[in-house]
């Protein structure tokens, strides 16, 4: 590899956010590997490349008065191995990032706490989800375009069922062992285990819930523990009606104060 994946991000992202007042790029101390932090006032971003998980991480925290961060909160995520990875996808993670980091909803991002039951920061929404599909499937770019100037706006279940879901079984059917394939399990894996209710469900009785039967267990293997199980189980409702929960009476009797 001729040039420095982290680097080239690096300096994007410091180009960018200098403009909006961050300082200079400063190392990090992370056990999970190297890392910087992007500061201002209020808030913080950090690059970081995830050694175990193999992929670059951008994430945000509010500082503290001491200028400390608090919990860092991930809200991009791509794989990128430093053996194979080349340019090109370092710039698409590049041009990803600055996405986020010059969104209207910026600081609402930053600042924004969404707690799974574990205790985990969840707040990847179904957007972040089709804009990594662009990427393994470039041909969607043009129809996710096509679907702002319609509608104004992204219809996620719409959209996916219409552009991606088709492209995934062809690529699956086709070529379950290519590389496009792998990314494509390892992404609905990662955004699983990031997104918002919104986006878990999307990934689950949407996505996975469209595949065929054929292609849905060639990927269930390669999903994780997690999202592999669940899927599995998601998989079982389909053509099912459920019936909404019906209201118990109450029986217990009203217990009023009394005012002494």
């Amino acid at each position: 590899m001729d040039f420095s994946p982290f680097q080239l991000i690096e300096t994007a992202l410091a180009q960018e956010l200098s403009q909006q007042g961050f300082q200079e790029p400063e190392a990090l101390e992370d056990e999970n590997g190297r890392a910087v932090v992007f500061a201002t006032g209020e808030v913080a971003y950090s690059l970081l490349y995830h050694t175990k998980r193999q992929s670059f991480v951008l994430r945000s925290a509010s500082l503290a008065e001491d200028g400390k961060p608090g919990d860092w909160r991930e809200l991009s995520a791509w794989l990128f191995d430093m053996k194979t990875g080349d340019r090109a996808d370092a710039e698409s993670i590049i041009n990803d990032f600055l996405e986020v980091v010059r969104g209207p909803k910026r600081v609402a991002m930053v600042q924004q706490r969404k707690k799974s039951a574990k205790g985990e920061d969840r707040n990847v929404d179904p957007l972040f989800f089709i804009n990594r599909l662009v990427h393994i499937f470039p041909e969607m770019k043009e129809e996710l375009n096509q679907e702002k100037i319609t509608y104004g706006q992204v219809r996620y279940i719409a959209f996916l069922k219409a552009s991606a879901l088709p492209r995934a079984e062809d690529l699956i059917r086709r070529y379950p062992d290519s590389e496009p394939a792998e990314k494509l399990c390892a992404l609905l894996e990662d955004m699983y285990k990031n997104g918002d209710m919104d986006l878990r469900s999307i990934i689950t009785y949407v996505f996975l819930n469209g595949l065929s039967k054929e292609s849905f267990e060639a990927v269930q293997p390669r999903l994780g523990d997690e999202l592999g199980k669940i899927s599995g189980f998601s998989r079982k409702l389909i053509g099912k009606k459920i019936k909404p929960e019906k209201k118990k009476k109450q029986t217990g009797k009203k217990v009023e104060a009394r005012l002494s």
